[in-house]
């Protein structure tokens, strides 16, 4: 696929600080979706939207 086949969506992720949750948060961003993403730890959200963010993505924080 090319482009943004995800451009103009959203996806909630929960679970996304660490492991396949934050790799699943960076992968749809990167293909356009707008992500929201929920967990426990404040400080690991914080640090995947900067990189979300770094990459051209959005992202809400939960």
């Amino acid at each position: 696929m090319t482009g943004q086949p995800l451009k103009d969506k959203l996806a909630l992720i929960t679970g996304a600080s660490r492991g396949i949750g934050r790799a699943v948060a960076l992968e749809m961003s990167r293909q356009g979706a707008h992500v929201i993403i929920v967990a426990r730890r404040v400080g690991a959200l914080e640090d995947l939207d900067d990189e979300i963010r770094a990459g051209g993505g959005s992202a809400t924080l939960v």
